[in-house]
């Protein structure tokens, strides 16, 4: 009797069959966890722009300097202007289904301003809200305290 080395071809083809069975299973959800990955990733880019702000308008008034910043959104135009950048900025910029569906300021502006020390102008609960293409949202509140956090449905 001799001993058989290696695989047969009816072996290998029942691994092929496997692999592509768990790849048909994983890649619609290796998908959603993109685009929601888009979605957070764009959140966390307005969040550091509003901690960025903050900072800047606290340094300042470390400095003698008074200032306030301010960070205006157009949510029609789907975008923000942050002080010092020539362009507005985007959520398409990580992916072209996020949209800005929601900014609710106290008083009904749509003008987030960073005083000196610390603090934001409305008072009040000023919230952000960024949606994708699956329905996922993103929920960006802003305290007067300067208190930034996020909340998150995905879908």
């Amino acid at each position: 009797m001799r001993t058989q080395k290696g695989m047969t071809l009816i072996e290998t083809l029942i691994v092929f069959c496997i692999i592509a069975i768990v790849a048909a299973i994983a890649i619609p959800q290796f998908r959603k966890m993109a685009i929601n990955g888009d979605l957070q990733a764009a959140a966390k880019d307005i969040m550091g722009d509003f901690s960025y702000m903050r900072e800047r308008a606290m340094s300042e008034n470390a400095n003698y300097i008074p200032a306030n910043y301010s960070i205006v959104f157009n949510q029609a135009g789907n975008s923000y202007t942050v002080p010092g950048l020539a362009n507005p900025k985007t959520p398409k910029y990580f992916s072209s289904d996020i949209n800005i569906t929601g900014v609710n300021f106290p008083g009904g502006g749509t003008t987030l301003t960073f005083q000196n020390r610390g603090t934001i102008s409305p008072p009040g609960t000023n919230i952000i809200t960024l949606t994708n293409v699956r329905g996922s949202t993103a929920t960006i509140t802003v305290l007067t305290a300067g208190r930034i956090y996020v909340q998150y449905a995905l879908q």
